[in-house]
């Protein structure tokens, strides 16, 4: 790939778009000065979490099933199936002590990325330690970890890593305007209808903890679930700002739609009903801010304290790394301890660690019932009802549509820019075929980086009359020397301009540790999700920088403008032709036929931020492409892995 001169820009234009989210609600807490105002700002932040959410299904019968007991020298545990919605089966462990009283005290343990779900050591380890002090735990594997795995060879690839595999089934769910934590959520609260209904349980005393993420399902449970009388979410709880401000993406399942929009913050989740008994563990050397979880926790002190209760809001930070360690085990242990009148001491605990095999719910430690059905197959279900209830679009409606889905505002102005002469007359020495480099600038601290390609033109003067406006796959400029079709067009003489949007080619980000482009947990990954976030589309931004390009080639004296694209930014490309006033030709090479295509597809390679949330409750690509009409031409589709038919290449 060529120098990338704005690896910043990106970073830097997200973080600042989330401090400015963070400083409104900072001076929201602190105007808060009563009861009633605490009040009021515990009720708000109900409702909006509630709103960031996809709905909930209906509840439907848990059919729990009691595959196995096994006795331990301090506690029992019998092995459990049940299922959270129809088909969908959860496998968990109960934890019972080993001298139970008529009602007894419960915790519903929540699992972190461990691919070994509840059997992992830290998992085991706090649930044994809770149970010999009295409680019933009830622990449950997450969705594509420990006994739940979602995908085979026969989905087209190899089993992909265990965040990664929450990123494809979230993304596929992004389609539909749905939430991949919304189905962690629910599972966390149909366990808890399961511990409810067992005749040990005490109702009154109901704690939930988990790790890392099951630290984020705890927060999710805790704000969703007013059963809940006490939680300790370990190694999660921080500041949105914090993890973007040190370039952490965040899981398929830990970004809710719109949250940021709504002026929420991580510890706000606990908070929604507050004062809760809540104790925030964090760790000293956590990639989670231990620093920035001591001033949450400052923030959920002061709401609780104007509730008139200063002892309900606890924070501990270990001395190690990221993980539940003995240490935030035994002090979440005493908490709850403290909480439910039990007394003794927390670190009085024996531990005895059992293979995953002996935890097993399942005779062969995988779901293979013949009922059990798989989550992107409840995802292609939706999206075929969906599709049924479509509505006809006029032409009107389906750019109206698109434009608010994509977050498009109007503008008329021409955009400024600015000739890249220093840099560029170097550098054009060495490419005779490149005659200029200008940047756009679409809008405060972005610039589309063009490259101006022809055997005429001039550096300094932008190029009139007929034009070529390439978008290239994930670099414009490399697509210029790499693939022929467009190296073909840059010695002709019709001038070619190399658009690359935000975070892509000359402005790819820097950010995230990783130069793979389409590494699923990457920069790409991390800004589409964050601006998910915000309520914005990512997608939406690279299209308004290449709207807005146009708009700079027409007020400076270009007249025939085909728009071409190519790859992933032929989606870019289509939409931004579609929706510009100037109606310029499109043509579209190793376009994605639809999105159906990746609904249909278990393992896919298109990015998230190709994806427009909720695009398919009204139309798909198809629709789109047919809106272009005479317009546009198309060739060499890619399907879900990139890849044309028969070709062995990819992601070139």
């Amino acid at each position: 790939m060529n120098e990338v001169r704005y690896g910043h820009m990106v970073q830097e234009r997200t973080l600042a778009e989330v401090r400015k989210v963070m400083e409104r609600r900072r001076r929201g807490l602190d105007g808060l000065k009563t009861a009633d105002d605490a009040v009021k700002y515990v009720e708000n932040v109900r409702r909006k979490v509630k709103s960031c959410f996809a709905p909930f299904p209906a509840r439907t019968a848990l059919k729990p099933q009691i595959t196995g007991r096994l006795k331990l020298k301090l506690c029992n545990i019998e092995k459990i199936i049940f299922q959270s919605r129809p088909g969908l089966f959860v496998t968990g462990n109960l934890y019972l002590p080993k001298k139970l009283k008529k009602k007894n005290p419960a915790v519903l343990g929540l699992c972190g990325h461990s691919l070994d779900g509840k059997a992992d050591l830290g998992y085991q380890a706090y649930s044994q330690a809770l149970a010999q002090k009295g409680f019933v735990v009830f622990i449950i594997d997450p969705i594509s970890q420990g006994e739940r795995r979602q995908f085979f060879p026969r989905d087209g690839g190899k089993r992909p890593p265990l965040c990664h595999a929450h990123n494809l089934m979230g993304n596929q769910m992004l389609l539909n305007d749905d939430f991949f934590g919304t189905w962690r959520a629910w599972d966390a609260i149909r366990a808890l209808d399961y511990l409810l209904s067992r005749p040990e349980v005490d109702p009154k005393h109901v704690g939930v903890t988990g790790n890392s993420g099951g630290g984020t399902l705890t927060s999710f449970a805790t704000a969703l679930d007013p059963r809940f009388t006490m939680a300790a979410p370990s190694c999660y709880v921080c500041s949105t700002e914090a993890n973007i401000a040190v370039e952490l993406p965040a899981d398929s399942e830990q970004t809710p739609p719109r949250m940021l929009k709504a002026g929420l913050d991580i510890v706000d989740l606990l908070m929604a009903y507050a004062p809760r008994p809540t104790l925030i563990l964090g760790q000293k050397h956590d990639f989670f801010s231990a620093r920035h979880a001591l001033i949450a926790a400052e923030e959920m002190k002061k709401v609780h304290s104007l509730l008139g209760k200063k002892k309900t809001a606890e924070v501990f930070i270990g001395p190690t790394v990221h993980g539940y360690s003995i240490e935030n085990r035994q002090a979440m242990v005493a908490f709850f301890m403290k909480q439910v009148g039990i007394k003794g001491d927390a670190s009085d605990e024996k531990l005895e660690i059992l293979p995953q095999e002996d935890l097993n719910a399942t005779p062969s430690g995988e779901l293979r019932i013949k009922t059990a059905q798989r989550v992107f197959e409840f995802t292609a279900k939706k999206t075929a009802k969906l599709a049924e209830k479509r509505p006809v679009l006029k032409p009107n409606e389906l750019l109206a549509k698109l434009a608010a889905t994509l977050n498009l505002k109007p503008f008329t102005d021409s955009p400024s820019y600015r000739a890249l002469y220093v840099y560029g007359s170097k550098h054009l020495a060495k490419n005779e075929a490149k005659q200029g480099e200008f940047a756009v600038e679409t809008e405060p601290g972005i610039q589309a980086i063009l490259g101006v390609y022809g055997k005429t033109g001039s550096m300094m003067v932008p190029p009139t009359g007929k034009v070529n406006a390439y978008v290239g796959h994930i670099s414009s400029q490399d697509d210029v020397r790499d693939v022929a079709e467009i190296a073909k067009l840059a010695k002709s003489a019709t001038p070619l301009v190399a658009i690359d949007p935000r975070g892509i080619g000359l402005s790819t980000s820097k950010s995230c540790g990783d130069t793979q482009f389409f590494h699923a947990y990457g920069s790409d990954y991390m800004y589409a999700m964050t601006g998910d976030m915000l309520g914005e589309s990512y997608l939406g931004r690279r299209v308004f920088d290449v709207m807005r390009t146009l708009d700079f080639l027409y007020a400076n004296g270009a007249d025939d403008v085909t728009l071409i694209g190519r790859g992933l930014n032929s989606i870019t490309a289509a939409f931004a032709g579609l929706l510009h006033e100037r109606a310029p030709k499109v043509k579209l090479i190793n376009y994605l036929p639809s999105y159906q295509t990746i609904i249909d597809s278990p393992i896919h390679k298109w990015p998230v931020s190709a994806f427009p949330r909720g695009i398919l409750k009204y139309c798909d690509l198809p629709d789109v492409y047919a809106a272009l009409g005479k317009r546009l031409t198309k060739k060499s589709p890619w399907n879900a892995i990139m890849k044309c038919r028969g070709s062995k290449n990819s992601e070139k």
